[in-house]
């Protein structure tokens, strides 16, 4: 539906005659009903896993862990420590790391280079067992990599949430007790949300008129050969605006003959464990 304007507004014929008051409502009541939906980001957007990551979704949705491998890579060295057959611990300064095509730990001798043993490398605290990790030839010094399952946290949008330094990503994230989950995002993510009250019947500001089931099964607000969408009973057309601008607020229409209902809905992001 357009946008109306307090400038583009017109009086239609079958009005001109009628009171002031009317003329007025045509030109802003109309405003409200008749403007488009409010476009939502924050709670309602929800949490998604990152580029490069899997999603893997719990029991409802209601849970979410973004899968990435971690790769791990520590530069190969030489130890300039020689270990003889005999068992003799020889410490050997002039080792030599050959870094062309695959590299290797040579110590010069009389009778030429000769190849004492393969590079190794140092593990850190934390890293993955030494039989994870292979030699992988680079221009230069070659690299032992070692590929292990990992997790990140999900982001809402570009943005970080959760910066927890006692939860871990491996465990994910998940909605608080009390709210449904639901994937969004091209199943890359989930949001939480929960009814808020029981449903409302669809009603008009004055001096609009209900018309029931006016455009398939929903229900329109009707003024002169103006028509809008309907609001709760008990507030305005604006202050449905103002809600449903809010990023941790919605309201649902449901179409049903005969008589809509509005049902607000509240999002909360899920938490990290």
């Amino acid at each position: 539906m357009n946008r109306i304007t307090a400038a583009t507004v017109s009086i239609p014929a079958a009005a001109a005659g009628r009171p002031l008051l009317l003329a007025l409502a045509l030109a802003t009541a109309g405003l409200g009903l008749a403007a488009p939906g409010t476009a939502h980001a924050g709670e309602q957007e929800g949490v998604f896993c990152p580029a490069g990551s899997t999603p893997e979704f719990g029991p409802g949705d209601r849970t979410l862990r973004c899968a990435k491998p971690l790769v791990v890579e520590r530069e190969a060295v030489c130890y300039a420590v020689n270990l003889p057959a005999n068992g003799d611990i020889r410490l050997n300064t002039r080792i030599e790391h050959v870094t062309a095509g695959r590299d290797v730990c040579r110590t010069p001798g009389s009778s030429g280079n000769v190849a004492t043993s393969a590079p190794q490398f140092v593990p850190l605290p934390g890293d993955p067992p030494a039989s994870a990790f292979v030699q992988v030839p680079l221009p230069g010094k070659d690299v032992f990599r070692a590929t292990v399952p990992g997790y990140v946290f999900p982001l809402n949008g570009s943005l970080p949430l959760y910066l927890n330094p006692m939860h871990q990503a491996a465990n994910g994230v998940a909605c608080p007790a009390g709210y449904d989950g639901d994937k969004v995002g091209n199943d890359r993510g989930i949001r939480c949300d929960r009814n808020d009250g029981a449903p409302k019947r669809a009603d008009c500001d004055f001096p609009w008129s209900l018309l029931p089931d006016e455009a398939g099964r929903e229900d329109r607000c009707v003024l002169a050969n103006q028509r809008g969408q309907t609001k709760p009973v008990g507030m305005t057309f604006a202050q449905l605006q103002i809600e449903k601008a809010l990023p941790t607020v919605g309201w649902v229409l449901n179409r049903n003959a005969g008589a809509d209902t509005w049902q607000r809905r509240v999002y909360v992001f899920p938490n990290s464990r």
